[in-house]
């Protein structure tokens, strides 16, 4: 038995009930309303299966079993207006009933006015029964007359073996919506099938619930997914998909200023989602306002966060969902002291940059103010976590116990030393460079590179030794790194080649189903941290032998622009996106896009080779693209 509802959408109420204005109450002292019923039912011959359906006692007198006020479910023709009667096509699958024409009782001894009576009754599929829709039509009836309480035409299916067609999708209003789900789209066709159960409508590979249901309309609320376009089917009960129609989804929520912290003279200020400064804005004063409460809300001076600027105008990729803002106060925010601080207008005035973003460019919800209680301020100075270099590399990698920043310019080369007291290996690399340290809070970072004179020998421990001066570097609360020496030992250099771990769509902008319009766009994931390169090559072929070679901005290889490639934080994940349709074949023209048959980009496609992309290492090593997981774009 499938799982049984106390109650029933209108949607559903449509698929049991007349649509017909329900006549009145017809027996004094007597009503009744419906107030839902078990699922449709598939059934195979000899297999028992069972009904129940809800009516609520809305009359003035108790329902009693076994006395003169007993009320019964009475089995009734396809009319459903001629009652205590049977079809005969039903005589068969009787199974306990009362009679012949009598489903059942209520289940409860007595049901007094207001409460809900429940009429449970089985049926049996007969051997040999034809393959079909069986209905059971039935009303309320008092059981001494055989009167009807209050017709209202209730009927439950049995489907023995039918099998729905493939539907046909026409329309889908709207085509986008909000990643979180939840919005309302409407789907037009033909052959969709209701009933025993309605049909399946896949966002993605993910489920949509169905509110309604009609032969060439259904309603649904859509399922919270990732961004990016996907594909929407609708499956009948027993049948296959249909064609399937592209739904955008989009990240169309704000970010939120959730919570904060206070530390001596830093503010940490924590968002729902990551965060940056639109690109080409900078720090201003009416971003951020604070006030020591305790104080008599006593104004802060805010002088700046740490909040990024998004890496360019379309890429958001290095967004935090943290930042430390750093107030200036003439004596520090004292231990204990509740302090406010507001996110304030996202746009202050006529003129004014909207102030903070999320990845998909949302502005972040404002004003909005956040409390927290000052803890002492945070004394301990950042320490030297780790260091690592590969044999044959230039370069050292410094990593820190918390994030730091350069006060000034890059520290002088001086400050860092390298020992491996060994004089065989004498003399020893000296550090000639310094790189990578973020300049002011805002750039703070876990790691800085240091460059040697000489490329790193094989197995060799190194002390590293930092003596550097007061200020020079610092982590957020304005504590120095603390002069200090590290141990590591050099290993094999990094020869392995990076395999693509993941491909697929992000975006089918239409009116075609292939890729070959202005902002189409995949993405495609890597088994480790890549160079970050933004102007290679990706050459693809679809499944007919349509090929392709994108350009992306600032390509050193002789291809013609046409994409963006941007990478995640984690420089693990490239999406490409369009900047311009892909034209037609060219093969020989200067500069050359393709040596196939563009714009017939069939979905999904190969990606065949890559160019000025490799992994992380120095040098870099380019990925194994034949030896990959998944190098096949789809949207999966």
């Amino acid at each position: 038995m499938r799982k049984i509802t106390t109650a029933i959408t209108a949607a559903a109420l449509a698929f049991s009930m007349l649509a017909a204005a329900v006549p009145a109450a017809a027996v004094t002292g007597y009503d009744s309303a419906y107030a839902g019923e078990s699922a449709f039912v598939n059934i195979s011959p000899g297999q028992t299966q069972n009904f129940q359906v809800f009516f609520a006692n809305t009359g003035t007198t108790s329902w009693q079993r076994g006395t003169g006020t007993q009320v019964d479910l009475a089995a009734c023709l396809e009319d459903k207006v001629t009652c205590n009667a049977q079809d005969a096509s039903e005589a068969t699958w009787n199974n306990g009933w009362l009679s012949a024409v009598r489903y059942a009782t209520t289940t409860q001894t007595i049901t007094p006015p207001g409460s809900l009576g429940t009429f449970s009754y089985n049926i049996t599929a007969p051997a040999g029964v034809a393959v079909g829709i069986y209905r059971f039509n039935g009303d309320l009836v008092l059981a001494s007359t055989g009167e009807k309480i209050h017709p209202e035409g209730y009927y439950q299916e049995a489907n023995n073996g039918t099998t729905a067609g493939a539907a046909t999708l026409t329309s889908i209003a709207p085509a986008l919506g909000s990643t979180a789900g939840g919005t309302p789209v409407t789907l037009k066709g033909s052959g969709f099938v209701c009933t025993p159960a309605f049909p399946t409508v896949s966002f993605g590979g993910t489920n949509a619930v169905v509110t309604s249901c009609g032969a060439s309309q259904l309603t649904v609320s859509s399922p919270a997914h990732a961004a990016g376009s996907v594909g929407v089917t609708v499956t009948n009960s027993g049948g296959t998909a249909s064609n399937s129609l592209n739904f955008l989804y989009q990240d169309q929520d704000d970010p939120l200023f959730t919570s904060m912290s206070v530390s001596g003279n830093v503010i940490t200020v924590v968002f729902n989602e990551p965060v940056c400064h639109p690109f080409g804005s900078v720090y201003n004063d009416a971003d951020w306002s604070a006030n020591n409460v305790s104080a008599g809300t006593t104004p802060l001076d805010i002088t700046g966060d740490t909040i990024p600027i998004c890496t360019s105008a379309t890429d958001r990729s290095n967004a935090t969902t943290t930042g430390a803002l750093i107030v200036n106060t003439t004596t520090p925010i004292p231990q204990g002291a509740f302090v406010e601080a507001t996110l304030n207008e996202s746009s202050v005035g006529a003129g004014e940059n909207i102030r903070l973003v999320d990845v998909a460019n949302n502005p972040a919800t404002a004003p909005v103010s956040r409390q927290a209680t000052a803890t002492a301020a945070e004394t301990t100075p950042p320490t030297i976590a780790s260091a690592s270099g590969a044999v044959g590399t230039q370069t050292i990698k410094v990593t820190f116990s918390e994030p730091v920043y350069c006060t000034g310019t890059q520290p002088p080369a001086a400050s860092w030393s390298l020992n491996d007291f060994n004089t065989t290996n004498d003399p020893d690399p000296t550090i000639t460079a310094v790189s990578g340290c973020g300049i002011g809070q805002a750039a703070a970072d876990n790691s800085i590179n240091l460059t040697t004179s000489a490329p790193l020998p094989a197995d060799v421990t190194y002390t590293l030794t930092y003596d550097g001066t007061t200020n020079e570097i610092q982590d957020l609360a304005q504590n120095d790194l603390a002069d200090q020496a590290v141990a590591f030992t050099t290993g094999a250099g990094d020869f392995s080649p990076p395999t693509m771990v993941d491909a697929r769509m992000v975006n089918n902008a239409g009116p075609s189903t292939n890729f070959t319009e202005t902002s189409d766009s995949f993405s495609l994931t890597f088994s480790e941290k890549m160079n970050g390169a933004t102007n290679g090559t990706i050459s693809i072929q679809d499944q007919d032998g349509t090929t392709a070679t994108i350009g992306c901005a600032g390509n050193t290889f002789g291809f013609a622009v046409t994409a963006t490639c941007t990478w995640n934080p984690a420089v693990t994940t490239m999406t490409v996106t369009l900047t311009a349709a892909l034209p037609p074949d060219n093969n020989g023209a200067t500069p050359p896009v393709s040596t196939g048959t563009t714009p017939n980009m069939q979905i999904p496609f190969n990606v065949t080779a890559l160019q000025g992309i490799t992994d992380a290492a120095s040098p870099g090593n380019p990925p194994n693209v034949l030896g990959s997981a998944d190098r096949l774009v789809d949207y999966e």
